[in-house]
């Protein structure tokens, strides 16, 4: 049962770890992408507007770190 818990522990302490060191990437994307155009903007889902960068980068992010642990 313990090492049930502790891969459970090492799974998490790894998605936690990429999560950090991706976040600020996409913050600074996603801020620098808002001093582009709108025509030209990339966007994260289809409701990004409105929006704070600090949402849209976790949403990126969410979006990224399944690809990281392929």
């Amino acid at each position: 049962m313990s090492s049930l818990s502790n891969g459970k522990e090492t799974a998490r302490l790894e998605f936690n770890l990429v999560f950090c060191v991706t976040y600020p990437i996409f913050l600074v994307a996603v801020a620098l992408s808002r001093l582009v155009p709108r025509s030209s903007r990339w966007s994260v889902s289809d409701h990004d507007d409105g929006k704070s960068i600090f949402k849209v980068a976790k949403i990126a992010t969410y979006n990224s770190i399944p690809f990281a642990f392929m």
